[in-house]
């Protein structure tokens, strides 16, 4: 059970300034920071209907409960350690830095002179000229130079922050964006007083007392990191503040007994952070590694999974496995999985797979591709990638069967693949899950793409092919905005064109194709016979060649259903050779 030295009431100024013991995140126990817009329009929210309630002078509205920090403080409290509070202590700093900013962009004396006094008292401080510069607010290592100078180094004789740093890390980006939302906030604010300073001060002064005196915070004390830890996942076990990754970082150092592992677990955290683009991706790689060791895993119990196997681990084999050699394999496998969400492994066939891969969102496939890069060059495994595409498109996108067993499936072959299964072994079993051509061809025959970047992918595919089948100039399709997804028998018709099976219509394959440049939706909905020249005048086959006019009856002046089922037959037998059965690589 974790020790509470003291637990207490403090209001934000008592938390973080110049009369108070430094806040410290620790480098072996913090994430960095992570507010997206959603959180910093929710505290923003929260703040401005506070400060509106406090203004009315009632006992009951003149503080803000916005939650706990935890923190190991040494027995004199001259220290802190910010264990939890992170980010809500961050946005706040960021909300104080741009109401200082802007009370010095107008430009008077008491304005500057307040701004100056902000930073002074709660943001940093220089006591003499060569003394160096005290914060406030000290972060982990991942944001502490990127937060200082973007932040905290502002000149009080130029009212800039120093801003050589530039932003590396999706953390860094998140905190120009806190910044940049703030900032917007309060001028659109204060545009109610275009020619009043001492309104827009008053106002300012407003939301300031509010934070520094209003905000308030429950500051539970414990005396060690394990402690703190414990009440730590205690308290962010069902909240947005503490993410898997984070709970994985913080067990691995704790179990780290000496600095150097410690440092190689920071090293590694590193490596995630500066070549991952999102946080998301972080959270995706974590739970797609385990699942290529160990099989399947949900997200909601990852982080408990891997504690409880990787204590028994590091117990029962501390010589052979410890949280150095766990970082050693999660960088590895981490700089491998950029390379395959990022379609950047070099080879050419191989990347292309995996834009299809990306397209298609079909990040079931990762786990099973991230074992067998291990041992396996990237391009050893074209026919590998080609056959789960196979197996996706056939199953899920067009079969529309329980994805839940194709997952099963490929979880648990790359978890075999990561125990040493052969290459062709695995290869083997994925070519006996595709589903056999009869059986696909049947159900593209009437088969409903709403999704329409899998109808977008499909129907490109299928561009391809005819054009390879025709023997004609390549083309590159362009992105869309250039080349749209286009309903032939129209979403939106005219009353008396209008089929009575409209719904289920509109989305079948052989009702849809592509066309060049953007999407105009008042020819789209016109009848068949006032656009039909576009059909006949592209450039793509999937158009031009696909007996579109099959879906217009030019004698009865209306829709024909059966065409739509003519021509995705039709289609459907393309298809079949587009993603190959199990004996393509037979």
């Amino acid at each position: 059970m974790a020790i509470i030295k003291h637990a207490a009431r403090q209001t934000l100024g008592q938390l973080i300034g110049a009369n108070n013991p430094v806040v410290t995140v620790p480098d072996d126990s913090q994430r960095q920071y992570a507010w997206t817009k959603k959180e910093i329009e929710t505290y923003w929210t929260d703040i401005q209907k506070f400060r509106q309630a406090r203004e009315t002078g009632r006992e009951s509205a003149s503080e803000y409960f916005i939650g706990p920090v935890v923190t190991i403080t040494d027995e004199h409290v001259k220290s802190r350690s910010l264990l939890d509070g992170q980010q809500r202590l961050t946005t706040s700093t960021i909300l104080i830095a741009v109401i200082r900013d802007v009370l010095w962009q107008m430009g008077s004396p008491e304005a500057r002179a307040t701004a100056n006094n902000m930073q002074r008292d709660y943001i940093a401080r220089q006591a003499g000229r060569r003394d160096p510069m005290e914060y406030f607010l000290v972060l982990s290592l991942f944001d502490r130079d990127f937060f200082r100078d973007s932040i905290q180094d502002w000149s009080e004789t130029t009212g800039k922050v120093r801003g050589v740093e530039s932003a590396k890390r999706p953390s860094h980006k998140l905190i120009q964006e806190a910044y940049a939302y703030f900032e917007s906030k309060i001028r659109a604010e204060l545009f109610s007083f275009p020619d009043d300073e001492d309104g827009r001060l008053d106002w300012l002064d407003s939301l300031y007392e509010c934070l520094i005196k209003g905000l308030v915070f429950v500051e539970i004390q414990t005396p060690t990191s394990s402690d703190a830890n414990e009440v730590f996942e205690t308290i962010n076990s069902r909240g947005k503040d503490l993410s898997t990754v984070d709970l994985v970082r913080n067990f691995l150092m704790e179990k780290s007994r000496v600095e150097s592992t410690k440092q190689r677990v920071n090293d590694t955290w590193r490596v995630l952070l500066d070549n991952f683009e999102k946080r998301e991706e972080i959270e995706r790689f974590l739970r797609h590694f385990w699942v290529s060791r160990h099989g399947d895993v949900k997200s909601h119990s990852l982080y408990t999974t891997i504690r409880s196997e990787l204590t028994e681990k590091f117990a029962t084999q501390p010589q052979n496995y410890t949280p150095k050699a766990f970082a050693a394999e999660l960088e590895g496998a981490s700089l491998r999985y950029v390379d395959l969400i990022h379609c950047s492994t070099g080879v050419e066939d191989f990347d292309e797979a995996l834009t299809e891969i990306k397209t298609l969102n079909a990040d079931a496939l990762q786990p099973l591709l991230l074992a067998a890069s291990e041992k396996n060059d990237y391009s050893e495994l074209q026919d590998l990638v080609a056959a789960c595409l196979s197996y996706y498109v056939r199953w899920t996108v067009i079969g529309t069967r329980e994805s839940t067993l194709l997952e099963e499936n490929l979880f648990g072959l790359a978890k075999e693949f990561s125990a040493g299964a052969q290459l062709s072994s695995v290869m083997s079993k994925v070519c006996n899950w595709i589903p056999d051509d009869e059986t696909f061809r049947e159900a593209f025959k009437g088969a409903e793409l709403a999704k329409t970047t899998q109808a977008r992918y499909v129907l490109e595919k299928l561009e391809t092919r005819l054009r390879s089948d025709a023997g004609v100039d390549e083309l590159v399709i362009a992105g869309p905005g250039k080349v749209h997804v286009e309903s032939i028998y129209p979403q939106n018709p005219d009353a008396k064109y209008r089929l009575e099976d409209h719904g289920a219509l509109l989305h079948r394959l052989g009702n849809l194709t592509l066309l060049s440049g953007r999407k105009n939706q008042s020819v789209s909905n016109r009848p068949f016979h006032e656009k039909s020249y576009i059909y006949e005048e592209s450039a793509l086959l999937i158009s031009a060649k696909t007996g579109v006019a099959r879906l217009w009856d030019a004698n009865g002046n209306k829709w024909r259903p059966e065409g739509i089922d003519a021509r995705q037959a039709e289609m459907a037998d393309v298809a079949v050779d587009v993603w190959p059965g199990a004996s393509r690589w037979s």
